[in-house]
């Protein structure tokens, strides 16, 4: 197989990945050990879509993001035979704590990129959601803790509201959406396969070794693979040189 790339992972961003380097013209090769895309973290994924993020890149590319979300179906430019995954745009309201910093960051960068957002009050808040619970229980505490899950007394009393928030019906179907945009470009999905090793040659990446000792060379390789993430980095030899590193992380969300 004469490749240009391999992606490993077919999760919603690794199956985007493929759809995008595809419809660019390149070959690309989706390996992911699972049985189909976005059968990983991705199908325990909120799917939550939002634009407020702390840093301007990351806003402005959420932003762009937003309007292939809102036109999901013509950006994928196929149909799929699964259905097409739905945004549904409810809005997103973040509320300003002292935490946060009543999120000054994020309404400066919303404004410089002339992202939409209404600051609401106490008063708009009970408006708009009468069943919200403005009491607050902060600090974080586990499960396990003592006082979990009480207030503490004290009230949260304003917010940011984001009405180009809201969240996507089925993150699975859409990364199945994605992989059907990409192969209809000459993207190719590999699954039940797993990558053990990255080979390299000459100091640099040259394929990956499967469990089944089949080795698929490209002069580009990709890591997506989510919480495995960490593991592929090793095996590239790259992890020691990275000021951020990844590892799986259980949150509550």
């Amino acid at each position: 197989m004469d490749l240009d790339v391999i992606i490993i992972g077919s999760g919603v961003i690794g199956a985007a990945m493929g759809f995008e380097l595809s419809k660019a013209g390149f070959k690309t090769l989706n390996i992911d050990r699972n049985h189909d895309a976005g059968t990983g973290s991705t199908s325990a994924s909120c799917a939550i879509i939002r634009v407020h993020y702390s840093t301007l890149d990351g806003s402005a590319l959420a932003y762009e993001g937003y309007f292939d979300w809102k036109n999901w179906k013509d950006y994928l430019g196929v149909e799929d035979d699964h259905g097409i995954a739905k945004f549904v745009e409810c809005g997103c309201l973040v509320m300003e704590t002292k935490q946060n910093e009543f999120l000054k960051k994020h309404k400066s960068i919303c404004s410089t990129l002339n992202i939409p957002f209404e600051e609401w009050d106490s008063r708009i808040i009970k408006k708009k959601l009468p069943l919200y619970n403005q009491e607050s229980f902060a600090p974080a505490k586990r499960i396990d803790q003592d006082g979990f899950g009480e207030a503490n007394g004290s009230s949260i009393n304003s917010g940011v509201f984001f009405p180009t928030g809201g969240y996507v019906t089925d993150p699975q179907l859409s990364a199945h959406n994605l992989r059907s945009a990409a192969e209809a470009k000459g993207g190719v999905f590999k699954f039940n396969s797993e990558v053990v090793d990255v080979i390299k040659y000459n100091g640099k990446v040259s394929g990956v070794l499967l469990a089944s000792n089949e080795v698929i060379n490209a002069p580009i390789v990709i890591n997506v693979a989510g919480p495995a993430s960490f593991k592929i980095n090793k095996m590239a030899g790259v992890e020691e040189e990275m000021n951020i590193k990844t590892r799986p992380l259980r949150q509550e969300v």
